[in-house]
C-alpha cells in the first residue's frame, strides 16, 4: 500500500534513501529537516525545526497517512510525536540495536572489554532484555522513547532497531577506518580479534526497505533490522579493500579494547547479530542487497566526499568518534614487535 509519507530529518543519509525508495514505489513524500544538505529529488521540502512550537504541526498540514521520525533523540521527541498523532495514520520511529542488554543488565553503554561486555543470544531477538529507560545516556534516552510510543500512541507505532548502519550520505562512517587507510598508502590492517569479531551492519538500503514496508503495513510492533549474513572483521577489511582496489597485509592479533592497534569500529569480544525473523514474518521482508554488494557504493561516495577536502569537516561524526584510529605509528610498533 502507498500513500503519504512525511519524513522528519528526510534529508540526512537515511532520510535520502527512505524518500528514494518511497519515491520508487509510488509514494507521495514530504521531507522535513532544518535544512542546510541537498534534498531527494522527486520530493516535496519543507523547513522543520521541531524544538520551535508549531512548525511541525503546520508542516503536517491536514495529515498524511504515517509520519517516520528517522531522529527522535529525547523523550520530548516521542511526546511530540503523540501530539500529533491525530494528523497521522500511524508512526515509524528509528531506534536503535545497541538498546539490548542481557539478563545482569550489562549492554553496550559501558562495555569496554569481555569483563563487562553483554552476554547476548546469538542471534538477538526483539524480545530480549533493553536498557532501563531514563535521560542519562542515549541508549537509555532511545528506550525511553520507544517505551513512551509503544504504550502511549493512540495510532499504530513501528519501532525500528538498525544496526551499524552503513551506506553514502553519511557524517559517521565506520568503513572509513579502512578508507582513510587505503587513502593514506597503507599496506597493513591490524585486526583485533583475529578477525573473527562481529557487529552486525545495517545497508541504509535495507533500512529504508524495511520501514517502507512498516509504513504500508500499519501496526504497533518492535522490529530488528540488519543485513541478510553479518560479516567478520576480517570479511568486511577484505571487502574495503577490493572495493579500492587495495589487498591488505593482514596482521591478526587478540582482542584488542577500543580504541587501540587492532581495535576497529566493528571490534566486540563477544558476537553482536540480530534476528531478523519478526519483520520477515510481519512485515514480508526481504533484504535489498547485501553488505558485499553494498560496501563499493559506501567507499566510492567516502572517496568522491573527501576528494580535496579536510575529512574531518565532511565526516564530522567519524572525526568524533574516530580521534585515535589513525595512529599508524602505535600500529608500525605493535608489528615491529611481534616481528621481534
Amino acid at each position: 500500500m502507498a500513500g503519504t509519507a512525511f519524513v522528519l530529518g528526510g534529508t540526512g543519509q537515511i532520510g535520502r534513501a527512505l524518500a528514494d525508495r518511497l519515491v520508487e514505489t509510488g509514494w507521495q513524500v514530504t521531507v522535513a529537516a532544518r535544512g542546510g544538505r541537498p534534498v531527494p529529488e522527486g520530493v516535496r521540502f519543507v523547513p522543520v525545526d521541531r524544538t520551535k512550537a508549531g512548525e511541525l504541526e503546520a508542516a503536517l498540514g491536514d495529515g498524511v497517512d504515517v509520519l517516520v521520525d528517522l531522529i527522535p533523540l529525547w523523550v520530548d521527541d516521542a511526546t511530540q510525536l503523540l501530539s500529533v498523532a491525530g494528523r497521522v495514520g500511524s508512526l515509524v520511529a528509528v531506534s536503535s540495536a545497541s538498546v539490548y542488554a542481557d539478563a545482569d543488565g550489562r549492554s553496550l553503554d559501558e562495555a569496554t572489554g569481555a569483563d563487562n561486555f553483554p552476554v547476548l543470544p546469538v542471534p538477538i531477538p526483539e524480545t530480549q532484555e533493553t536498557v532501563e529507560p531514563g535521560e542519562a545516556t542515549y541508549l537509555t534516552r532511545k528506550v525511553a522513547i520507544e517505551r513512551t510510543l509503544l504504550e502511549r500512541s493512540p495510532v499504530p507505532v513501528t519501532v525500528v532497531r538498525p544496526c551499524a548502519i552503513h551506506g553514502p550520505w553519511t557524517t559517521l562512517s565506520r568503513e572509513w577506518f579502512f578508507v582513510k587507510r587505503a587513502l593514506d598508502g597503507r599496506r597493513v590492517v591490524v585486526l583485533g580479534g583475529h578477525g573473527e569479531s562481529v557487529f552486525h551492519t545495517t545497508s541504509v538500503a535495507n533500512l529504508a526497505e524495511l520501514v517502507r514496508l512498516a509504513a504500508g503495513r500499519p501496526g504497533t510492533r518492535v522490529v530488528n533490522c540488519g543485513d541478510p549474513s553479518a560479516a567478520t572483521v576480517l570479511e568486511i577489511a577484505r571487502l574495503v579493500g577490493g572495493a579500492l582496489g587495495r589487498e591488505w597485509v593482514e596482521v591478526l592479533v587478540p582482542y584488542s579494547p577500543y580504541p587501540g592497534p587492532g581495535a576497529t569500529p566493528w571490534s566486540v569480544p563477544r558476537s553482536f547479530v540480530l534476528e531478523m525473523s519478526a519483520a520477515e514474518a510481519e512485515l514480508d521482508y526481504s533484504p535489498l542487497t547485501t553488505y558485499a554488494d553494498a560496501v563499493r557504493e559506501t567507499c566510492d561516495w567516502l572517496v568522491n566526499a573527501t576528494e580535496g577536502a579536510d575529512w574531518r569537516k565532511v565526516l564530522t561524526g567519524s572525526a568524533e568518534v574516530m580521534a585515535g584510529d589513525f595512529d599508524y605509528a602505535a600500529e608500525d610498533a605493535l608489528i615491529a614487535g611481534l616481528a621481534g
